[in-house]
């Protein structure tokens, strides 16, 4: 059976209802990204609708609505429309106290660029003795993970990005990164990764921008396992 004819049976929804709609529903009530194998999960449809379907969300989305269906990191999710920020960020200010600090920023920012990176590593990089703060504050925001261990001398962690950072800055996939050779001399990556992080969220109340995360801990010598 191919696609066009999922169309033509019995609808998982009730009557009135049509598949942009139900991917509506799915995508607000998600309130995080749903990817195509998690949406043929839930729909019982084939890539083929799934995809017609989201185009059509997308259209009836445009003009006034007061949402917008974004694709990222690898798959899609509703926000708010960009058309009412000013006014949604007055809500949402008062909650965000979750932007990343300068350290962290340049930590996550090596990290992004140079993915699988060790601390000994991120510390050579960064000039400094320890990284271990920033690594765990990162960990505890998802924005990276452990990535395996390096195969040399005492095996020590390595870490990469995860599906979060690109939604936090808004990135389809890791090639959306900047070009370094756009950012001058220097400590290039953070410059690079500053330049994406929006100063309010932009995602309103349904996006990972919203989420409040704790304070970094005071700066301390010992590194997390590696």
């Amino acid at each position: 059976m191919n696609d066009s004819n999922l169309f033509h049976q019995e609808p998982l929804w009730d009557e009135g209802g049509d598949l942009p709609g139900a991917l509506e529903a799915l995508f607000t009530a998600a309130g995080e990204v749903l990817d195509l194998p998690r949406l043929r999960e839930l729909t019982g449809l084939g890539d083929g609708a799934l995809q017609q379907g989201i185009e059509k969300l997308q259209e009836r989305l445009q003009g006034a609505s007061g949402l917008c269906l974004l694709e990222v990191g690898g798959g899609w999710r509703m926000a708010t429309s960009p058309v009412y920020r000013e006014m949604v960020s007055r809500l949402v200010t008062t909650t965000r106290s979750g932007r990343l600090t300068p350290v962290q920023l340049e930590a996550l920012a090596i990290i992004a660029y140079r993915q699988p990176v060790t601390i000994t590593e991120l510390n050579a990089i960064r000039g400094v003795t320890s990284s271990a703060n920033q690594v765990k504050s990162l960990l505890e925001r998802e924005l990276i993970i452990p990535a395996g261990r390096k195969p040399v001398v005492g095996r020590p962690m390595t870490y990469a990005t995860t599906q979060a950072f690109l939604l936090h800055f808004g990135l389809k996939s890791l090639q959306d990164l900047p070009r370094l050779e756009d950012f001058g001399e220097g400590r290039l990556e953070a410059e690079a990764l500053a330049a994406l992080e929006p100063p309010l969220p932009e995602d309103g109340l349904f996006g990972v921008h919203a989420l409040i995360s704790a304070p970094e801990p005071p700066v301390s010598e010992e590194d997390p396992a590696e």
